[in-house]
């Protein structure tokens, strides 16, 4: 298992590979997911503030892998058998391309050729969502154990987007949903801050 920057959504055709703008590889967020996770990892003491710094380089994808390694056991072995599952449905797609009847059999081939050489590259994006979603689910038990009441990050899309996700994890979760609601500050350095509803004992 590794971390490494594939690209946007694929969408593959008998015609080629095209891909989707808006779609980006998951990979460009886990580095500021981490640097979340990091600020909000420690013990805490009631009614104080805490700060961090946040690191002006990208984390190093072997450093984060131990350090999700070290928290959560069975990560490695929910990744695996995660990509497994979408490795099965990739072959099953590559298997079934012949029934394509409404395709002529040079179509069919360009298809299932590019099917074939795109399987590695979808298999890369799977295994970069599976870590971002298990850093994310490292956050949040950290946000339910602590019960924090905000986190806030220097204002840009890939910030933006983790605490989107974050959100998200919140409002459908396993133990209870918990709302909350992002906002950004109206005067420069711009903040964005995800405010969480209590979320009691």
């Amino acid at each position: 298992m590794k971390l490494k920057y594939t690209g946007p959504k694929e969408i593959i055709s008998p015609h080629g590979v095209d891909f989707k703008d808006g779609k980006e590889d998951k990979y460009v967020y886990i580095s500021f997911a981490m640097q979340i996770f990091y600020a909000i990892h420690h013990e805490y003491e009631k009614d104080r503030i805490y700060t961090h710094t946040i690191e002006k380089e990208l984390l190093e994808d072997t450093h984060i892998l131990n350090k999700i390694c070290s928290l959560k056991p069975d990560f490695e072995e929910v990744c695996k058998e995660k990509v497994k599952l979408l490795e099965k449905e990739l072959d099953k797609e590559i298997e079934e391309v012949k029934e394509h009847t409404e395709l002529v059999e040079e179509e069919l081939l360009a298809y299932k050729n590019n099917l074939i050489i795109m399987k590695e590259y979808r298999l890369q994006r799977e295994t970069n969502k599976v870590i971002y979603q298990q850093i994310i689910e490292l956050i949040v038990d950290d946000i339910f154990e602590h019960r924090l009441k905000q986190i806030s990050a220097p204002f840009n899309e890939k910030f933006w987007h983790v605490l989107q996700t974050i959100q998200g994890e919140l409002s459908n979760h396993e133990k209870r949903s918990i709302g909350s609601h992002l906002d950004t500050t109206e005067t420069e350095p711009i903040v964005i801050t995800l405010r969480i509803n209590s979320i009691g004992k």
